[in-house]
């Protein structure tokens, strides 16, 4: 049995993040991972046989907090639904992140011009804070606190025009992406 602290505290965090995007509602929210990022949340190279019954594993061990997940495959990819009651949870129980917060009111706000804007932001919350070029389509930074405080994410940033748009993800995803 793997272990499923990361893939929780995963689903949770980025259905925070849409909560805190699009605000909350009492509805079934669904997220969608493709199975790579499911095997490396679970720390585990996993057939897909193995991974569907990990799956059904987390939700029974996550059950008494977000309630009866349901999980299909839909195109090439798992998607987790998270009941009403799951959400509710998340909205009442997780606090924001006021890191993010403040990334998210700049981005949406078009407030951030730059990509100094940007890393502004990062610095009021760390002096450990990554930043380095990309040569990649959708972005051409990418931003990440040294020692995952306060966020352990890896944000990919698009600054182009005055326009500023960001794509967070799990520093094994990242590592994946760029080999």
């Amino acid at each position: 049995m793997a272990d499923y602290t990361a893939l929780r505290d995963n689903l949770i965090y980025v259905l925070k993040e849409s909560q805190m995007k699009i605000g909350y509602t009492e509805n079934a929210a669904s997220i969608n991972y493709p199975p790579a990022s499911l095997c490396r949340l679970l720390g585990e190279n996993l057939s897909d046989a193995e991974l569907k019954s990990e799956l059904h594993s987390f939700c029974d061990s996550v059950r008494p907090i977000l309630g009866e997940i349901t999980v299909s495959d839909y195109d090439g990819q798992y998607c987790l639904t998270i009941p009403k009651e799951g959400v509710r949870y998340v909205h009442e129980q997780v606090s924001e992140s006021p890191f993010l917060r403040e990334l998210i009111e700049l981005v949406r706000g078009h407030q951030a011009k730059s990509i100094d804007d940007v890393i502004a932001v990062f610095k009021k919350y760390s002096d450990r804070v990554v930043v380095k070029e990309a040569d990649a389509d959708e972005y051409n930074y990418v931003l990440y606190f040294e020692d995952g405080d306060p966020d352990g994410f890896v944000y990919l940033v698009e600054a182009m025009f005055g326009h500023v748009s960001y794509h967070r993800m799990t520093p094994a995803d990242y590592l994946a992406e760029i080999k």
